[in-house]
């Protein structure tokens, strides 16, 4: 640990725990990046390879949130993340990242769907798939890319993503609609035919 003259001690001690903390949960490093005052990136691929027996951290573009939801179906899970992540806050999520509050809100997203959440690819329906995935969106509610409605129909938090290929509804409801409809051909009699 290098000391810098900027932050005192504890301070830097603080941010490398917050910086092993991220890590830990595989946040990109460009992301990381935008967090820390004193390391290098040299420095936390470095760490990164510690924390994670040798591999680097996962090269790449950083997708945007709206190449997260491929299934209409993941939308109820990032409203989910996002609604517990607003509700762990301790700050207006639409103006600052809260770092602690991602954190929380990961931890206790993961232990709720335990079995389902991938850090590769295929990833399925349940979506924040990954810690980075997780970030994007709490980066997005904060740029205005994505916002967090309260539905009167369903009356549940949902994610509106801005310039997504669904439409700005809430995605819950299309799906208990879509449902509905499903039901309704299959419930129809079945007219025979006059011969």
């Amino acid at each position: 640990m290098k000391i810098s003259a900027g932050l005192s001690f504890e301070a830097q001690l603080q941010e490398y725990q917050l910086v092993f903390e991220l890590l830990k949960r595989r946040l990109r490093t460009s992301y990381v990046t935008q967090v820390t005052k004193t390391i290098s990136l040299d420095d936390l691929r470095a760490m990164y390879r510690m924390i994670h027996s040798g591999r680097g951290p996962r090269p790449g573009i950083t997708p945007t949130i709206q190449a997260i939801p491929h299934y209409r179906e993941s939308y109820v899970y990032m409203s989910l993340f996002a609604s517990i992540y607003r509700s762990a806050s301790l700050l207006d999520i639409k103006t600052k990242i809260d770092i602690p509050a991602i954190l929380f809100a990961w931890d206790f997203f993961c232990e709720s769907f335990p079995n389902h959440i991938r850090e590769h690819r295929p990833y399925y329906k349940i979506r924040p798939a990954n810690f980075n995935e997780a970030w994007i969106i709490a980066q997005s509610l904060t740029n205005g890319l994505a916002v967090i409605e309260y539905c009167k129909d369903c009356h549940g938090d949902s994610l509106i993503i801005q310039n997504s290929d669904r439409q700005l509804i809430c995605q819950i409801c299309a799906i208990d609609r879509k449902r509905e409809k499903r039901k309704s051909r299959q419930a129809r009699p079945s007219v025979p035919l006059i011969e």
